[in-house]
């Protein structure tokens, strides 16, 4: 189970950026990649790209996510109704001392890690909408 041993877990996102190249070979450009950083770094500008990428206008009370009244049932539910924050951003750090396992598993993708293809943060007009 990938939520207890890190090899598992290394294989895990490996499997998972396969799929994800995969995409990217057979439908070039319509995958869009949201990363946490850059969504707490600039949420407005991240959200617009977003938006813009799916065809959809902005609307400023997708920022305010948090204040939906709507009833959410996950594991995350407390994090929902919090704004972003940036606090865990780097917080795996404080655990790398015991991280090689994973590392080890993760090979290159520790160095690829978060570029996504050019053509994945175009907005509409560059994927021929």
């Amino acid at each position: 189970n990938f939520s207890y041993d890190l090899e598992e877990l290394g294989r895990y996102y490996r499997d998972y950026v396969g799929h994800m190249e995969h995409f990217d070979a057979v439908l070039p450009g319509r995958v869009y990649r949201v990363h946490y950083e850059r969504l707490v770094d600039d949420p407005e500008g991240e959200l617009r790209r977003l938006l813009d990428y799916c065809g959809l206008p902005f609307e400023a009370r997708c920022l305010r996510f948090y204040e939906n009244p709507r009833i959410v049932q996950t594991i995350s539910s407390e994090q929902v109704r919090q704004p972003l924050y940036s606090e865990s951003i780097d917080q795996w750090r404080n655990y790398e001392p015991w991280l090689a396992r994973l590392k080890e598993t993760l090979g290159d993708l520790v160095q690829r890690y978060p570029v996504a293809p050019p053509a994945a943060r175009g907005s509409t007009s560059d994927r021929g909408r």
